[in-house]
């Protein structure tokens, strides 16, 4: 359920970056950008970053058995971001990832939406993402790549939102899906600090109304769970290691049936979306908590804002402090939406990264505490 705020851009893409050694078996050239002229000093990294993990149980494992738990922010479409370049969409620079460091974050979720994929093309999206692995390496952060559709791909029906410049944000057909993965696969599969595939933003049952399904059944999600198990082998073919994110019904909210029907392979893990105004139907106990329990759950997205506000929520408490304390309790890991001005909930106020908004002063705050 996040929300996007589309501006006019310029149309014309702006070069990308600068030369970027990446710590894989070849080098990326990008194009010199605005990039130039940011080259904070390296940190020293986490012990045993980059680490190759997977699922044991409830629990996301390094390879020494440690128990790891993820607190960062989510980048909004970084392949819309790296092509503008620019105050009214985001910068795509080394600050963006030297800020997730500075707020004591260890892990970035990056989107890619469908028609901007479409539109730039493989070689593009490569390109930011490339550039992504190696500053997430420089700052010690592990990614999440995230496939940005909003619908459900058993019946190939997506949530409409159209943007002036890319048309229907979200819809996408079966071939790209698998063509986009395949691409992620090969491309990544070698890279332990791309640690997650996360298969699409947010499953939601569509009706053929285009209004969406709010029943407590179990058939929509059983349907799905069948057609994510099929694209996992394919990606497995590929990259037979990589920790693979699957998303509940509810715009990725309820993952209640998952105990009756887990996926039906391993080194999974389920995504929740528990906004501030997302139990409506399910409380959270039921929606994500108790699953949690026995599944690895992470909180691939949250937030409040405008639309959102912490007040309407019906959970006990204040939402953020009731969320996050739920997520510290279950063991569940978290990133927050999102690191933009322009993308909402926003936790900057400002495109340069120099000002925060309140949700983004608490997050902030929440990352410290647990860094």
């Amino acid at each position: 359920m996040d929300v996007l705020t589309t501006l006019p851009v310029n149309s014309v893409p702006s070069p990308m970056a600068a030369l970027v050694a990446l710590s894989v078996a070849a080098m990326a050239a990008c194009h010199r950008s605005s990039m130039d002229g940011f080259d904070f000093p390296a940190p020293p990294l986490p012990p045993g970053f980059p680490a190759r993990l997977h699922t044991e149980g409830n629990a996301i494992v390094d390879e020494s058995g440690k128990v790891r738990r993820f607190h960062g922010v989510a980048v909004p479409d970084v392949l819309w971001i790296a092509q503008h370049n620019n105050a009214s969409i985001g910068y795509f620079d080394e600050r963006l990832f030297h800020t997730a460091w500075l707020w004591k974050a260890n892990i970035l979720r990056l989107s890619v939406m469908p028609a901007v994929y479409r539109r730039h093309g493989p070689e593009a999206t490569l390109r930011a993402l490339d550039v992504s692995v190696a500053f997430a390496r420089k700052y010690g952060l592990h990614l999440i790549v995230t496939l940005h559709a909003i619908g459900y791909p058993p019946d190939g029906r997506y949530v409409s939102l159209q943007d002036w410049q890319y048309g229907e944000l979200y819809q996408i057909t079966d071939a790209e899906i698998a063509a986009f993965w395949d691409l992620i696969a090969r491309r990544y599969r070698n890279e332990p600090v791309v640690a997650f595939y996360e298969l699409i933003n947010e499953p939601e049952h569509i009706l053929p109304t285009g209004s969406f399904d709010a029943l407590d059944d179990a058939g929509p999600w059983t349907r799905w769970r069948d057609y994510a198990e099929r694209l996992i082998d394919r990606i497995r073919a590929v990259d037979p290691d990589k920790i693979i994110i699957v998303g509940g019904m509810e715009y990725a909210y309820d993952l209640s049936h998952v105990p009756q029907a887990p996926v039906r392979r391993p080194n999974i893990v389920y995504a929740t979306h528990p906004y501030a105004v997302a139990d409506w139907r399910l409380p959270w106990q039921k929606a994500f908590l108790d699953t949690a329990a026995a599944f690895p759950v992470f909180a691939t997205e949250f937030g409040w804002g405008k639309g959102m506000e912490e007040e309407r929520d019906t959970a006990p408490g204040v939402y953020h402090e009731a969320i996050l304390q739920a997520f510290d309790t279950a063991g569940i890991s978290w990133v927050a939406w999102s690191l933009s001005h322009v993308f909402t909930p926003s936790l900057l106020a400002k495109a340069d990264f120099s000002a925060t908004t309140g949700y983004g002063d608490v997050i902030r705050a929440a990352l410290a505490q647990r860094a």
